[in-house]
């Protein structure tokens, strides 16, 4: 079972994504915000992150940057409601107007990448 860490400052919706992403066979992690994700990411490993990009305190941008330093080339998909910038820590960006059902897509996209990255080496 592919573990996936959701990070979102807005409880209820990283609540709904993380019980969406259950319903679909993932085991969801929650995180309400950058520093409890990067707690989680210490003591867990996780195959995917999955994080808004505003946030009180460090952005997800930051975030991505933060995980792609302990871990380089690992997955990470931003959602927010802004427009995207150019980053290289970051996956994809996925605008929250859309985010069910494409979240699940872009996952299982992101996922299946690693998956073949990790078969190539």
């Amino acid at each position: 079972m592919k573990k996936i860490l959701v990070v979102d400052d807005d409880q209820m919706l990283c609540r709904l994504a993380c019980d969406i992403l259950h319903t679909e066979g993932y085991r969801a992690v929650p995180a309400t915000n950058v520093q409890e994700a990067l707690e989680a990411f210490e003591r867990e490993e996780f195959d995917l992150v999955v994080t808004d990009v505003g946030m009180p305190g460090m952005s997800g941008v930051e975030l991505a940057r933060a995980v792609q330093q302990k871990q380089p080339g690992f997955p990470v998909i931003v959602i927010t409601a802004y427009q995207p910038v150019e980053c290289e820590h970051v996956k994809l960006w996925l605008p929250k107007e859309y985010l069910f059902p494409n979240l699940l897509e872009k996952i299982r996209s992101c996922l299946a990448e690693a998956e073949a990255e990790k078969v190539g080496k």
